[in-house]
């Protein structure tokens, strides 16, 4: 190996056995996704023209986990729904001239073809929002039952009732008008909360209960709005399937690129809360079910540069691992057609005014990662490593309580236009007590690095619009490593991940033949 200036050294030793502090068995399908509303169709297509793109792109997941992907459907442009069966367009701006952002509150109705993208995606379970913020109680139990209906009660897993309810008394549809006084509460979000829960139980089939998906608050807020508060306000645990809340994170730099930040975020908003459902409520699960990398809704051209770039892509691998340490159940991560952060555009958009092409972005990248990490084998449990080097976060993997793989992530920002060479780090993998034979090496990187949203790759493979979403194979860069006595190194460029799988002693005779030196940079 040929040292590059900036190199250095990191030794971690994952233990070969599960440790106490690891992860609970994760869920299959703990990497799930989000549609904002009002973009719905876009990934999904119709009957007539499904979104080939984007259906194969979701399938992606399924194919590696062996899992359904789970798949919510709503947000702050579906808070504020108006439904009309009798419409003929499946969605319809009443006011298309608002900035993006603006948007998000916009005046929409959607029609009764608005349901056919719930037809367009096989295998998916489904967690269908019903709009409260626009507080329309039988238009939402009209929405509700036609959903349903569409959906079909075995793909269903939740109704969820509102978004971000947190947020209603400082934000809302009318110019200078928010959505709630500024008086509104937990005790009032519960009693309509369960208000609507009950006029859909009344008015809609459903299976057996519970089937709603409570909370949806965003991270924003922190004083009175939190778990016990919304409980101890008289909601129902009997109705709750599920609780769910929201991360949007920051912008590409050293405040997302920095596992520091990340461990911050995840636990000052999470920690406690996980902390309590489990105490006080152990059998309802915990999810976020709107994930971010930034608060990105593509209002400026600064914000596409940064938040659909590998950067965001290694954020994506580091949050994911780092969130199923602490005891979330699922996460759901954000699709939209105007969000930068979006794994995929999945239709021509517009940006701040720029004209954007259906294209593949970064965090796709870093989802499909996290995919391989989880694998299909099961009984997946994750924990932390500690490494000594700041810039680089570490994740074992345990399948049956037994060591399999190790993912690195660097998260050093550079960039081809620094004019400088691309630092590395020389990792020691260590103390694996002989039983490893050799270890698969993956790459997620780019020749550009960390703020470039093109030429990412995962495992040399890419999946672009232009390929319908299909994987083609671009490079050679996956390695087999000989393991000698136990120990072995790899080399992880800046703004790079990987993902080491270990192959046992008793693999084939012939993966000792194939690579005897550590993987080049």
């Amino acid at each position: 190996m040929v040292a590059v200036p900036g190199s250095r050294g990191c030794h971690i030793s994952p233990p070969c056995s599960v440790p106490d502090d690891a992860s609970a068995v994760l869920d299959q399908s703990y990497l799930s996704f989000a549609i904002e509303g009002r973009d719905f169709i876009d990934y999904s297509g119709s009957d007539a023209a499904p979104n080939e793109y984007s259906v194969n792109m979701l399938s992606v997941f399924s194919q590696k986990t062996g899992a359904p992907t789970y798949l919510r459907v709503g947000g702050t442009t579906q808070d504020h729904f108006r439904y009309d069966p009798n419409q003929t367009e499946a969605v319809r701006f009443e006011n298309p001239e608002l900035p993006t952002f603006l948007n998000l509150f916009a005046n929409i109705t959607v029609g009764s073809s608005w349901l056919e993208g719930f037809r367009q995606f096989p295998g998916v379970v489904w967690d269908q929002q019903i709009f409260l913020a626009r507080k329309n109680l039988s238009n939402a139990v009209e929405f509700a039952r036609d959903c349903v209906e569409a959906i079909g009660i075995e793909n269903l897993h939740s109704i969820e009732i509102g978004n971000e309810p947190d947020i209603y008394n400082s934000s809302g549809f009318f110019t200078n008008e928010t959505d709630r006084p500024s008086s509104y509460s937990p005790a009032d979000y519960v009693a309509e909360f369960t208000e609507f829960a009950t006029a859909i139980e009344g008015n809609v089939t459903l299976g057996a209960g519970p089937n709603f998906q409570a909370l949806g608050f965003s991270n924003f807020v922190n004083d009175v709005w939190s778990e016990e508060a919304v409980f101890e306000a008289g909601l129902s645990p009997d109705i709750v399937k599920s609780i769910s809340e929201h991360l949007d994170g920051r912008d590409l730099g050293e405040t997302l690129m920095s596992h520091a930040q990340v461990v911050n975020v995840t636990d000052g908003r999470f920690k406690d809360r996980i902390a309590y459902m489990k105490s006080t409520y152990p059998e309802i699960p915990f999810l976020i079910a709107e994930a971010a990398s930034a608060l990105g809704n593509g209002t400026g051209i600064r914000d596409f540069d940064l938040t659909s770039s590998l950067g965001t892509a290694l954020w994506t691998v580091d949050w994911l691992l780092y969130t199923a340490t602490i005891g979330v159940t699922r996460v759901n991560m954000q699709l939209g057609t105007r969000f930068p952060f979006s794994p995929w555009f999945p239709v021509e958009t517009t940006i701040n005014n720029m004209s954007l092409p259906a294209q593949t972005l970064g965090s796709f990248y870093g989802n499909v990662f996290v995919a391989d990490f989880i694998g299909s084998d099961g009984s997946l449990q994750i924990v932390e490593l500690p490494t000594d080097d700041d810039r680089v976060s570490a994740y074992a993997g345990y399948n049956s309580e037994k060591l399999t793989k190790v993912a690195l992530v660097n998260l050093e920002l550079w960039r081809e236009s620094y004019g400088t060479p691309r630092p590395n780090v020389t990792v020691t993998l260590e103390n694996l007590e002989g039983w490893v034979r050799a270890a698969q090496v993956q790459k997620l990187t780019g020749p550009e690095g960390g703020s470039q949203a093109e030429n990412i790759t995962w495992a040399g493979t890419q999946w672009t619009a232009e390929s319908k979403g299909l994987p083609v194979v671009v490079a050679d860069d996956t390695a087999m490593v000989e393991v000698e006595s136990g120990s072995f190194e790899v080399t992880i460029q800046a703004s790079e991940a990987l993902l080491v799988s270990f192959i046992p002693d008793n693999y084939l005779d012939v993966e000792k033949s194939r690579v005897k030196a550590p993987v080049p940079a």
